[in-house]
């Protein structure tokens, strides 16, 4: 059984991969091999390379200063880097691969792309890739970290997708479990892949990937030009040509799934792979997480999406019919029973069978679904002859059914039937940072449904709804949502438009709330600030998130733009000075109150021209 979850514990970051070496003695059957270079950094080698020749990693990227840092990791961890630009210029030294054989250019043994990109985007090049080189596996990462670009990436062929920002612990593990994929690669006749096992005994540099610097950097090394041949070219696809199943889609959203935070992103990515297989899953998480649209979003991206998809409540049907709702009836099998009818999962043949509160089934029901499960087939109820099918089964709970086995509810060998592969979903008070994103989302199909302008949420306002532990989770925000379109009067919804579960639970206290306009004026009048002042001064008579959630509302209603460039730089330096201070000027002490590394806190100081 595969459970997929959101536990990760990166390795600490207060050293120098350069100081460190991988001497982890590995197993005679494995081909791993490092190497000291320069007697300071460990070289990643494969056996069927010279023994000075290490694992190659295409880089594709257009921003330069996170393809410099990210060039920078790998390297420190082991592995030649060759960067790209863009996906057009690795695509024209593949091709060149791909029609000369006999060519010396070897393979790389893995590739990291960005999907945006000027003249090829980095899944139509992914699929090319897979196509003409299917065992060289290939990691995603994108800025656009939503489901539709983790669905895509997946099915491009992608061996792993990293959503933006990601820690760079983890992009060097996803990097290595990509080499040691790939046992025996064989692409081309003369171009031979690696088999490598490689575990980091250490991080590097512990930085997101959104720490990156802004301003240009120069291409970490030189890239040849190659022409492609005539014949190949058409395969590529550009950015507007890349077909619809395939092209990212950051505006729209029709799987209703909405989330940045971490754990959604494991969510997505366990949708990506799950998707394309018939396994049986079992859906897990408190009522209103979502149950019911990641089951759908697993149907609409599979080979199953042209056939139903039905989903059915256990809880919300009668124990007595839940059978004859399932599997059908004959005609006269029970009083009332006037005609054959049909079951759920004869209409969802082909297709998916939803079973949602599967923890309510009826036990006796339940050995039922167990010869489903096992074999395909059932009798209607009160039927002769046996009805085989083709049905995926997705099964979702709110329940601890491990508990109800104990307890002698719920059958064992029915729940290992269904627990093959596990999706959990997070509960939304442990992911507050996709709270502004789903209110929006919210308001605005609320305003759809009344026909009526989407109303704003004040900031204020918006601070008590983060800070809400919302029990009933997502379902529990949309109602809100719907309950402020209708209640609410003006066109922003202030913190007296709340229902009063909100108000009663609100950690926020009532001298920070702002209900009326005129409030709201006085108050921007006592903190007019320009630019990034507002990081500096003013917090006197307020709190900061409150004091810099005014000035961005200022600042967008006069014309300004690049507000998060003006604004995340004086807020680092604000808080480096403070660390800084606190620890008398250590910057290791200092980067771990920030939480930083110790190469992070440098190159910050550096851009942010601080004395150290």
């Amino acid at each position: 059984m595969t459970d997929y979850n959101n536990t990760r514990n990166p390795k600490s970051d207060n050293y120098s991969p350069k100081d460190q070496t991988f001497d982890r003695q590995a197993p005679d059957n494995q081909v791993l091999n490092t190497q000291r270079v320069n007697d300071q950094t460990a070289k990643v080698t494969v056996n069927n390379h010279a023994d000075n020749h290490s694992a190659t990693l295409w880089l594709i990227d257009d921003d330069a200063a996170l393809r410099l840092i990210l060039a920078d990791t790998f390297e420190d961890a082991g592995l030649t880097v060759i960067s790209f630009t863009q996906a057009q210029a690795a695509w024209t030294r593949l091709n060149d691969i791909l029609q000369q054989p006999e060519s010396a250019e070897p393979l790389p043994d893995v590739i990291l792309t960005d999907i945006r990109m000027p003249m090829m985007d980095g899944l139509s090049f992914s699929d090319w890739v897979h196509r003409n080189f299917p065992k060289l596996p290939i990691v995603i990462m994108t800025a656009h970290s939503d489901l539709t670009s983790a669905i895509n990436s997946y099915q491009t062929g992608a061996f792993e997708y990293l959503p933006k920002p990601f820690d760079l612990d983890d992009a060097v593990a996803t990097i290595y479990k990509a080499i040691n994929y790939q046992p025996n690669r064989a692409t081309s006749p003369n171009v031979t892949g690696s088999d490598i096992d490689v575990t980091p005994d250490s991080a590097s540099n512990k930085a997101a990937v959104s720490e990156a610097a802004t301003k240009p950097i120069s291409i970490t090394r030189p890239v040849s030009k190659m022409h492609p041949s005539a014949h190949s070219e058409p395969e590529i696809k550009t950015d507007t040509q890349l077909a619809p199943q395939a092209q990212p889609q950051a505006q729209s959203n029709p799987s209703g799934i909405i989330g940045q935070s971490q754990a959604m992103q494991t969510v997505f990515r366990a949708i990506g792979r799950l998707a394309h297989s018939p396994i049986t899953v079992l859906i897990t998480g408190e009522s209103g997480t979502g149950k019911e649209l990641v089951a759908s979003a697993l149907h609409q991206h599979s080979p199953r999406k042209q056939q139903p998809f039905i989903a059915l409540n256990m809880a919300a049907i009668p124990h007595d019919l839940i059978e004859s709702e399932l599997f059908g009836h004959e005609k006269g099998a029970f009083t009332g029973a006037t005609t054959t009818r049909q079951g759920r999962f004869e209409q969802a043949n082909g297709g998916t069978l939803f079973l949602d509160e599967i923890g309510d089934m009826p036990f006796s029901t339940q050995t039922r679904l167990l010869r489903v499960l096992a074999n395909g087939e059932f009798y209607r109820v009160g039927g002769q002859q046996p009805v085989k099918v083709d049905v995926r089964i997705i099964a979702a709970t709110h329940q601890n059914l491990e508990e109800l086995v104990k307890l002698g509810r719920f059958r064992e060998d029915l729940f290992y039937r269904l627990n093959v592969i596990r999706l959990p979903l997070p509960p939304l008070r442990t992911r507050r940072e996709d709270i502004l994103a789903l209110a929006i989302y919210f308001m605005q199909r609320a305003a759809e449904q009344m026909n009526t302008t989407p109303k704003q949420l004040h900031p204020a306002t918006m601070q008590i709804m983060q800070s809400f532990e919302w029990r009933g989770n997502v379902r529990q925000l949309e109602n809100v949502c719907l309950w402020l379109t209708v209640m609410a009067t003006g066109d922003t919804v202030m913190v007296d438009d709340l229902p009063p579960e909100l108000l009663e639970h609100s950690p926020v206290k009532p001298q920070l709330r702002q209900p009326s306009a005129s409030a709201q004026e006085t108050i921007q009048d006592q903190h007019h600030y320009a630019g990034a002042d507002i990081l500096h001064e003013g917090f006197e008579s307020q709190n900061w998130q409150q004091a810099l959630a005014i000035w961005a509302e200022q600042s967008l209603q006069e014309g300004e733009t690049d507000i998060l460039q003006t604004a995340t730089p004086e807020f680092e330096r604000i808080l480096l000075t403070a660390a800084l201070k606190h620890s008398g000027g250590k910057k290791i002490a200092a980067a771990n109150l920030l939480g930083w590394g110790r190469n992070t806190l440098t190159r910050k100081l550096q851009q942010l021209d601080i004395p150290s």
